[in-house]
């Protein structure tokens, strides 16, 4: 949406206060769900490397059944909750329709999901992952940019957001499964400065994580390029680890 434009309805319709992730009325502070939603995250057991919610039998393993059988190249990723409920509605009304005002509210959630000795806090920089211009021109910015400005304020980390570049549109990932997506991807992403990715701990920024192509085939194009360490936060997280489920 034009920026004029949000700003007409914004005068004409103005919000009430209310749960600024899912508009519940009430006090303009997240709402008793949305905090329970992203709690009953935060204690569900996870795959060490990828973050995935373990499957109920596998509660127990350190790893989830993908990356027992193939470890990604990124050494974490983690989100701030599940796509569901309020907080797939906030991603929804900032990526679909233009509500950029939630991309502070959404990466302080980012930063403040992580545990205080997390290692994606001694990240050394956070990048975003890149879209594309015909993708951008028609959108007109960048979500996973939005919230990776406000995370990097969060953490007092460095922000750079011209590093890395995708080169080419390519088909929508929806749908897709992960050997799909991987195929997608191939020779989009381009690294534009190799001299400041060498040697430093990115922290990579998107707004869903699903099957985790998009975060490897950016974290194995950075380690192409000398990156010492690949950490990735999202927003959200799509799947729990399940025996032939599209990851």
């Amino acid at each position: 949406m034009h920026p004029l434009w949000e700003a007409l309805l914004n005068l004409l319709f103005p919000r009430r206060p209310g749960c600024p992730l899912c508009g519940r009325a009430g006090p303009a502070d997240l709402c008793p769900a949305c905090r329970q939603l992203l709690a009953d995250w935060a204690a569900k057991p996870k795959c060490r490397v990828c973050g995935r919610p373990l499957a109920l039998p596998e509660q127990q393993a350190v790893l989830c059944g993908r990356c027992r059988r193939r470890l990604p190249p990124f050494e974490l990723a983690r989100a701030a909750g599940p796509y569901e409920g309020g907080l797939r509605q906030a991603i929804h009304l900032l990526k679909y329709r233009g509500r950029k005002s939630l991309a502070p509210l959404l990466g302080q959630i980012m930063a403040a999901s992580l545990p205080a000795h997390s290692p994606l806090r001694d990240a050394q920089l956070v990048l975003p992952v890149p879209m594309a211009r015909g993708r951008l021109r028609e959108r007109g910015f960048n979500q996973a940019e939005l919230l990776a400005a406000s995370t990097a304020r969060c953490l007092n980390l460095p922000l750079a957001n011209r590093l890395l570049v995708k080169s080419f549109d390519t088909p929508p990932q929806t749908g897709l499964n992960r050997q799909q997506r991987q195929q997608n991807l191939q020779g989009a992403f381009q690294v534009t400065a190799p001299a400041q990715i060498a040697g430093r701990r990115i922290l990579l920024v998107d707004d869903v994580f699903t099957t985790g192509a998009t975060a490897a085939a950016v974290a194995g194009l950075l380690k192409q390029h000398g990156a010492a360490g690949v950490y990735v936060l999202t927003a959200a997280n799509t799947e729990q680890d399940r025996a032939g489920s599209k990851c």
